[in-house]
C-alpha cells in the first residue's frame, strides 16, 4: 500500500483550517493506499495544536515559533514524509475545501506514469462553486509571464481535459517522493519565501526530466487571498504592503535564475514596462509603503542569492 502525506500550512487560520481538515476527513477511501495529515503551525500567534487536536486526534502536528513563509512551512512536512517513507507529498493550502475524489484521481494518475512528477487539480473558488480559480498554467518565456488558465471563468468543457503544464499551484500539488529521493531535487526554495515557489519547484522538476499534469477530475474550492488580505481596508488598500514586496523581488528572482540568454531583451524591455506602471499606479493611489516596497524589491531582487538554501 502506496503512503501519502497531505500537508497543510497555518498561520493565524485556525478556523479556515479547521474546515479544510473537516472536508479530508470525507476523502474516498481506498485499499491502494493511506493518508496522513501533516499540519504544520508556521509561527501562528495562537498555538492550533491545542485548538484542533481534540477535534483531530489522528493528524500529525508540527510548530515553528517563526513565520518560515510558504516554503519553509511546507519544507517541514516534506522533510517529515521523506525521512518516513512516504510515496506521495500533497501541498495543500489551508483555506481550501476538498472534494472526496481530490486525492484518489491524483493518485491514479501518478500510478499510471512513473514520468509524472507533479499532479494538480482543477480549483474553484469557495464563494462561488462554479467559477474557476485555477484550471492549468502558463508561461510565457519571452516575456516572463506567469498565468492561470480559466481564472474567474465559469466552468467549460475546455477545462475538462487532462495536460502538461510548465507549473503547478502550491495551492494544490501531488509530489513523487521520489523525486527527492532518486534524483536529489531540492525541497521549495525558501530564499523565495512565499510567491513564485511553486514556479521555481516546478521548473526544477520540468528541468529534472518529469512531467507536470492537470488531473480535472480531482477537484478542489479555495477561498484564494485569506492570508494575504487584511479584512479592513488602510490607505495602502487591503493587501499588506509586503507582499507587494515578496511578489516583485520573486518574480526578479525567478527570471534571473531561468531567463535563457537569447530571450532577455524581450523580458527585459516587458518587464520594465510592468514595473514602471506599478510605480505609477502606487503613485497615482498615494500608497507610499507599497512604492517604497517595489524600489526595495527590485534592488534586492536583482542583488540577493535566488539559489537554494
Amino acid at each position: 500500500m502506496k503512503r501519502i502525506a497531505v500537508i497543510l500550512v497555518d498561520w493565524n487560520g485556525v478556523e479556515v483550517t479547521r474546515e479544510c481538515l473537516r472536508s479530508l476527513s470525507y476523502l474516498n477511501k481506498s485499499n491502494l493506499y493511506s493518508v496522513q495529515i501533516i499540519l504544520v503551525d508556521n509561527g501562528s500567534a495562537i498555538p492550533i495544536m491545542p485548538i484542533l487536536i481534540g477535534e483531530f486526534p489522528g493528524v500529525i502536528y508540527f510548530r515553528s515559533e517563526l513565520n518560515l513563509g510558504f516554503a519553509g512551512g511546507n519544507n517541514i512536512g516534506i522533510r517529515y514524509a521523506i525521512d518516513n517513507n512516504y510515496d506521495y507529498s500533497v501541498l495543500l493550502n489551508n483555506d481550501t475545501t476538498v472534494s472526496p475524489e481530490f486525492i484518489e484521481k491524483l493518485f491514479s494518475q501518478m500510478e499510471t506514469d512513473s514520468s509524472i512528477g507533479v499532479t494538480q487539480p482543477k480549483i474553484y473558488f469557495q464563494h462561488n462553486k462554479e467559477e474557476i480559480w485555477n484550471a492549468g498554467n502558463r508561461y510565457n518565456s519571452w516575456l516572463g509571464i506567469t498565468s492561470t488558465i480559466g481564472y474567474g471563468q465559469k466552468d467549460k468543457a475546455e477545462y475538462n481535459f487532462r495536460k502538461e503544464m510548465r507549473w503547478a499551484t502550491g495551492c494544490a500539488m501531488m509530489i513523487r517522493n521520489a523525486i527527492f529521493t532518486s534524483n536529489n531535487l531540492s525541497f521549495l526554495n525558501e530564499n523565495y519565501e512565499t510567491y513564485y515557489e511553486d514556479v521555481e519547484f516546478s521548473f526544477r522538476v520540468k528541468k529534472a526530466g518529469f512531467r507536470i499534469l492537470y488531473v480535472p477530475d480531482s477537484t478542489i474550492y479555495h477561498i484564494a487571498g485569506y492570508s494575504v488580505n487584511s479584512n479592513t481596508t488602510s490607505n495602502e488598500g487591503r493587501t499588506h504592503p509586503f507582499i507587494v514586496y515578496l511578489h516583485s523581488r520573486n518574480r526578479i528572482f525567478l527570471l534571473r535564475q531561468f531567463t535563457q540568454w537569447y530571450k532577455w531583451p524581450t523580458v527585459f524591455i516587458y518587464q520594465s514596462v510592468y514595473f514602471t506602471l506599478l510605480i505609477c499606479r502606487f503613485l497615482f493611489l498615494q500608497r507610499p509603503a507599497k512604492l517604497k516596497n517595489v524600489f526595495r524589491a527590485v534592488r534586492d531582487g536583482l542583488s540577493m542569492n535566488y539559489l537554494t538554501l
